[in-house]
């Protein structure tokens, strides 16, 4: 099944071997990276900013339908539509990838193991699917690690450091309007992720008492980033059995 060009070549310069040129831009990024340092606290955050760190990450189960649009490395633009349920209690994630014409292009399930359900070449490569997962954990579940530091980024934003299990390091930033960032880190201090949600207006927290962001904007920085606008279509709260409440 043939796909659009601009997603061919995206993913065409994805897979290239230019392993020498990246390794000499690694070299030269890892020697610059550091962590920005955070103001602490002169006593931890309040019960208030401590729920305030907690904001981007969602509570409960949810289905969650988007309309995104893509800026790939080559410049090109591409848009999908994304189907995302995610079990915060288990950490499960399901994501499907649909192009408009309704085409699915990736079906994958995270579920302590990954389980590709279906994949059109060439989203079948492993980096594909793989960072997809990553990409959704970031934007929809609490870091898995531990928060190593907290304290307040000026205009009285509250500011959380969490270390994860495999090294990297997320910062999360949530003003006193609600709005949030969340920066990711690579093992070595690189700044790889960032994700900035828009709510148009103050979060609604709803009966949920979650506040689910009507855009989110992903990107992801190096020699291969790329940008997702993520437009909210729909919002479904669902039961341990999956049906809407």
């Amino acid at each position: 099944m043939k796909l659009s060009t601009n997603l061919q070549l995206f993913i065409d310069r994805f897979t290239i071997g230019n392993g020498c040129i990246l390794f000499c831009l690694g070299l030269i990024l890892v020697s610059c990276a550091a962590l920005p340092k955070i103001q602490s606290s002169r006593s931890s955050l309040s019960e208030i900013d401590d729920i305030r760190c907690e904001l981007p990450f969602v509570k409960n189960r949810w289905q969650f339908v988007h309309s995104i649009k893509a800026v790939l490395p080559n410049g090109q633009r591409q848009s999908m539509i994304g189907t995302i349920i995610v079990t915060p209690e288990t950490q499960t994630i399901h994501g499907v990838l649909m192009s408009i014409e309704g085409i699915v292009l990736l079906d994958v399930l995270y579920d302590q193991t990954l389980i590709v359900n279906r994949a059109i070449p060439p989203f079948d490569q492993p980096e594909i699917y793989q960072g997809l997962i990553d990409d959704i954990r970031l934007l929809f579940l609490k870091p898995d690690g531990n928060r190593i530091a907290c304290g307040q980024a000026g205009e009285g934003a509250a500011i959380c450091r969490y270390r994860k299990q495999d090294g990297m390091t997320v910062d999360v930033t949530v003003g006193l309007d609600g709005k949030w960032k969340i920066d990711q880190y690579s093992r070595n201090d690189r700044l790889e992720r960032t994700v900035r949600a828009d709510f148009f207006r103050n979060p609604d927290l709803g009966k949920s008492g979650e506040g689910i962001p009507a855009r989110l904007e992903l990107t992801a920085h190096g020699f291969l980033g790329y940008k997702l606008s993520l437009d909210l279509i729909e919002a479904v709260p669902l039961t341990p059995q999956g049906l809407s409440e």
